[in-house]
């Protein structure tokens, strides 16, 4: 009992504050203290410098293209089952890859009968120089066998000939005229929210020329993409049935473009017949003569995951110079737009060549 009372009452001196030494910081000693808190405190957030806004290299490793002997690439399997990295990739004939495709959606297995059938283009992206390559294409392609895929675009066009307004009444222009249509877009009535393309006759192009602070540069009239045509039924056709693509980069000379060329109901020669005319497009876009523009494709056609590689070999252009009939084509076009619209010069065809 005594023992716990001893405890007690020196806790309680222990506890007051007269038992304690007392150390006093002098205002020095404390500065110095708080300088190195503040030096060794971590930032709560980075400070703005110029080395953070600096963009860093991203190294990409390029896919290896594979390198076949001449015997390597004459190897055939026989089997039905084969080691992959003992044989050349195979390719298979369109119409074999659409047939398997087609027993893939029957009612009993995927019952999927109105998909599309899509391709996947291996594009070179090579120039004439070996240093230059091209950044991406972009166009419209018409197919021979057209097919529903999404909403009608909206097109314009400016002429003044009946037979051009006939022309665009049969296709369903979007808008068409002439005194009509360049008032509204000088109002402002119309932008570029209200249609996807601008399409001009050569004999009213001179009469547009002022409304290019009123249409985007990508979508004013231009010969080089195909907007300002003598032929304007056909110009009306590509635009309104024509389909889009655009390519992406996945190596700095590899492109790929993806597009849908059909539905699987079609029948296996108008399938054959869109894919070259898909493939006989995107050869315009070639900068080089060395070589095919189009290096393979594969064909899918989803919900199906399965993906078999073409050969496109059958569908491309033929050996002629796809560049020199590129530029006689051009030509033969300039002479047209000359010879209906003499107010359109050479100057002014070369100005709209570069945009």
């Amino acid at each position: 009992m005594t023992s716990l009372l001893v405890r007690q009452l020196w806790s309680g001196l222990t506890a007051s504050s007269f038992l304690r030494p007392t150390i006093q910081i002098q205002p020095a000693i404390r500065t110095k203290m708080a300088r190195r808190i503040q030096r060794n405190r971590i930032p709560t957030h980075s400070k703005p410098s110029n080395t953070w806004m600096q963009k860093k290299a991203v190294s990409r490793t390029a896919e290896a293209e594979p390198v076949y002997d001449d015997e390597f690439a004459k190897r055939k399997p026989i089997d039905k089952v084969w080691l992959v990295k003992e044989y050349p990739v195979q390719s298979w004939p369109l119409d074999t890859v659409l047939n398997w495709h087609r027993e893939m959606v029957q009612p009993k297995i995927l019952n999927s009968l109105d998909s599309f059938v899509w391709a996947r283009l291996k594009l070179d992206m090579t120039t004439s120089k070996k240093t230059k390559f091209l950044e991406s294409i972009k166009g419209l392609v018409t197919f021979p066998h057209y097919f529903e895929d999404r909403p009608r675009k909206n097109v314009v066009l400016f002429c003044r000939l009946p037979e051009h307004m006939k022309a665009a009444e049969k296709h369903g222009a979007y808008m068409f005229g002439y005194s009509d249509v360049i008032k509204q877009f000088e109002r402002g009535d119309v932008t570029d929210t209200n249609y996807e393309y601008v399409l001009c006759a050569p004999d009213v192009y001179a009469d547009i020329l002022h409304l290019r602070k009123k249409i985007s540069k990508d979508k004013f009239p231009n010969p080089q993409f195909g907007s300002l045509h003598p032929n304007v039924d056909k110009m009306l056709e590509k635009f309104i049935r024509g389909k889009e693509y655009q390519s992406a980069k996945y190596e700095e000379a590899r492109g790929i473009v993806e597009l849908r060329f059909g539905i699987i109901n079609m029948s296996n020669q108008q399938l054959e017949e869109n894919f070259k005319a898909l493939l006989e497009q995107l050869c315009t876009h070639s900068q080089t003569k060395a070589g095919p523009f189009v290096l393979g494709s594969s064909v899918y056609c989803p919900p199906s995951t399965e993906e078999f590689r073409v050969d496109v070999a059958p569908y491309l252009p033929e050996e002629e110079d796809v560049l020199d009939k590129k530029e006689s084509a051009k030509q033969v076009v300039d002479d047209l737009i000359k010879k209906s619209a003499p107010d359109v010069g050479d100057e002014l065809l070369k100005s709209l060549a570069k945009k």
